[in-house]
Parts: C-alpha cells; structure tokens; sequence
C-alpha cells in the first residue's frame, strides 16, 4: 500500500479553530458516555436484573453492532451528498431516544434501547475520522485530536466514579443514569452538527451499496493489518465485559461494589490514558506506526497478567494502570491509523472497513467470552486473549522491519 496524505487537509485557519473548539467540546458529553456503554449498563443488567450470559453478551457486543453497521452508514452518507457530522448528528439523536427508551423500566426495553444507544455511539466514527483527515494538516493531526480525547478521558474517570457511587448508593435510581446517557447522546449531536465537514466525493464505477470492500482484497497493508488488528482486538475485546464479571462475581474472590468496580475499569484507567494521551499523539506523528502498534499489544499483554492474576488490589490496580497506558495508544492509532495510509478522499471508506470488522469481533468476541467462562476458567481465557495479542505482534513484525528499512534508506540517501 502506497502511504499517502489523504485529501488535502484545510488550509483555512477558521476551520481548523472551531473544527478543535467544538470537538473539545463534543469530548465532555462523549467522557460522560464512556462508563455507561462500558460499564455502567453491564453493571445494572448483572447486579440489578441477574442477567443471563447471552443478555449480558448482547449488551457487551453493542457497540459492535454500531461498527457494523459503519460501513453502510458511510455509503449512505455518500449517496445523500450531504455534510457528513449533518449524518453523524442524526445518528447520535436516534441513540438518544434508544437511551430513552432503556430507562423506561423494564429488562427487555433496557436491553434495546441500550444497544441502539451504544450502536449509535460507534457507528458515525468513520465520518469523524473524515472529518479529522480534511480539518487538520497530517503534521499535527495527532496532537489535535489527542486534545479532544484527553478531555474525554478526564470527563470519563470523573463522570464514571460519580456514577458508580450513585448507582452503590441509589441502586433503584439506576434509570436516571440512563436518561443522563440520553442527554448526553443529545448534546453529542448539537455538537456534531456544527462541526464543520464536506460530503463524502461519490466514486465513479462503483454503484455497489458497499463500494469500498474490494479494497480489502487489492491492498495487501490493508489487509495485514486488519488481520492484525483482528487478533488484538478479539483478545482485548473478549476480556473487556468479563473485567466486570471478575470483579462483581464473588466466586472470583473479588466481589467488588459498583463503586469499585468503576474505580478500576473506568476511573484508573481513564486518568492513566489522560496523563499518556499527549505523549502517544506525539508519537504518532514521529514514530512508524507498525512498531508504535507492536507496542502497544506488547502493553495490552502486560495488563492482562497482570489484572486476572489474582484478587488482590496491588494486581488489579497495576492491570488497570497497565490498560491505561495501552488505551492512550490503541484510542489514537485505532481512531487515526488510516489517515497515514489511504489514497486521498478515501479515508472514509479505509475507516468504515476497519470499522467494520472491528464490530465483527466486537460482536462475537464478549458473547464467546462470557460462553466459553461457563466452561472454562477466566485464568485460561485470558491466556488465549494473550496469545491473540502476542500473534498480532508477530503479524505486523515483517511490516516493521519493512517500514524501518525504508526509513533507514530515506536517510541514507540525503
């Protein structure tokens, strides 16, 4: 695959303030969505309703489904020529009312209406990543959009030990949280919809609903790194719904509250990836992203011995510190990677195929991890989920040393 910039960024010094202004600001009620669609929703279906594996797989695989349906959402904003945060915003107003609906009272409502909250959180990303690609030059587009994620990361250990607290103490208020995520989803969109963006260009020859997947097949990078990504994020994904299972269930040897259960899966790791978050935006800017990515599931690696090694509060702290540090890096080059490689004005297209396939595992990767612990330890669970993240790294390693030999030979022959 041949890198390239992507479109031409803006060059326009009013678009690229307020495309920073409003997306730090779309940050705060995004940092409050954070531990509802990871933890807080999981939290109530387990301790509230007594959920069973599948139901608490379900609202596990949410966001999943909405990186499913990316794709199609991109293709559909090409064919409406309309901006694309106009499409994005429209989104994000459905999962408010799915929000909504989830607090009405009911196990089932709250099931549905939840995922399609968290869908609608997911689903627009390819758009936002558009958008990033054409508002700010590829020199500092890193540290731009890290600025945006840092707040959200505050907002998001803030808002989640707050309402882990209130959920501990008022556990039948746990609706309320809910119809907080609604007005958070709500206040996503206003800012959505003033972000300044474009319509996706429509592409000559294609007519396909989804034009775009042929790329898989023609660009070989692409598709070495989605087959990395594929093994990382399985393992990663499979662990992350059980991270609540391990705490909340006693027969672990935890049996932490919800307070605590916040603290450790949202709280700690969110003010870690605040105080990393600048030092990886720098990084992706300089440093080859194959080896930024290796080391990245390297740490990944390192908090899942560490946090499933045991029940005392040093290994769980240390894991959650550990995850942390592996999210300031995995948040960035997930959300950017493309950037770096996709032909101009198709950086959509390359984002909804990531996407995508990042729902597949998403989907299937909490409903298989919450089935194979009724048959299986969590000990052995998380040693496959270190091994997935262990073969990514050998995966990409060729494209490495490719990529550091090129480097090497851009120097030399200054």
């Amino acid at each position: 695959m041949v890198e390239a910039p992507g479109a031409p960024p803006s060059d326009d010094p009013e678009i690229v303030r307020r495309t920073q202004l409003v997306d730090v600001v779309r940050s705060i009620p995004a940092g409050v969505l954070v531990p509802i669609e990871s933890t807080i929703v999981l939290t109530i279906a387990i301790t509230r309703f007594d959920a069973a594996g599948w139901v608490k797989g379900l609202i596990a695989a949410a966001a999943g489904i909405g990186l499913l349906a990316s794709p199609f959402l991109t293709a559909a904003a090409r064919r409406t020529r309309r901006p694309v945060m106009v499409i994005a915003a429209a989104v994000s107003l459905v999962g408010a009312a799915g929000f909504v609906l989830a607090a009405s009272g009911a196990l089932s409502l709250m099931v549905v209406g939840s995922m399609i909250g968290v869908a609608a959180v997911s689903a627009p990303i390819p758009l936002l990543t558009a958008t990033y690609e054409r508002n700010f030059a590829a020199r500092d587009r890193g540290r731009r959009v890290g600025r945006g994620m840092a707040v959200r990361v505050a907002v998001s250990a803030l808002a989640g030990l707050a309402m882990g607290s209130y959920l501990t103490t008022h556990p039948d208020r746990w609706w309320q949280l809910l119809v907080v995520a609604a007005a958070g989803m709500a206040a996503v969109a206003v800012c959505q919809a003033n972000l300044p963006s474009e319509p996706l260009a429509p592409l000559e020859g294609h007519t396909s609903v989804l034009p775009h997947f042929h790329l898989v097949a023609e660009d070989r990078q692409l598709r070495l790194t989605l087959i990395a990504w594929m093994f990382m994020g399985f393992g990663n994904l499979m662990l992350l719904p059980l991270r609540v299972e391990y705490l909340a269930r006693p027969v672990y040897g935890v049996g932490a509250d919800a307070a605590k259960i916040t603290m450790l899966t949202v709280t700690v790791p969110s003010i870690v990836r605040l105080v990393c978050m600048p030092v990886f935006g720098s990084l992706f800017d300089r440093l080859s992203f194959f080896s930024a990515r290796i080391m990245v599931n390297l740490l990944f690696a390192l908090y899942v011995a560490a946090f499933f090694s045991g029940s005392s509060d040093v290994g769980l702290v240390l894991g959650a510190v550990a995850f942390g540090v592996a999210s300031a890096g995995g948040d960035l080059m997930w959300s950017l990677w493309v950037t770096k490689f996709a032909p101009p004005g198709r950086v959509a297209d390359y984002m909804g195929l990531h996407t995508f396939f990042t729902g597949v595992r998403a989907v299937t990767a909490p409903i298989l991890g919450f089935l194979v612990i009724e048959r299986f330890d969590l000990g052995t669970v998380a040693w496959i989920a270190t091994a997935m993240m262990i073969v990514s790294s050998m995966v990409l390693l060729p494209e490495a040393r490719l990529e550091r030999r090129a480097a090497a030979e851009r120097v030399g022959s200054r």
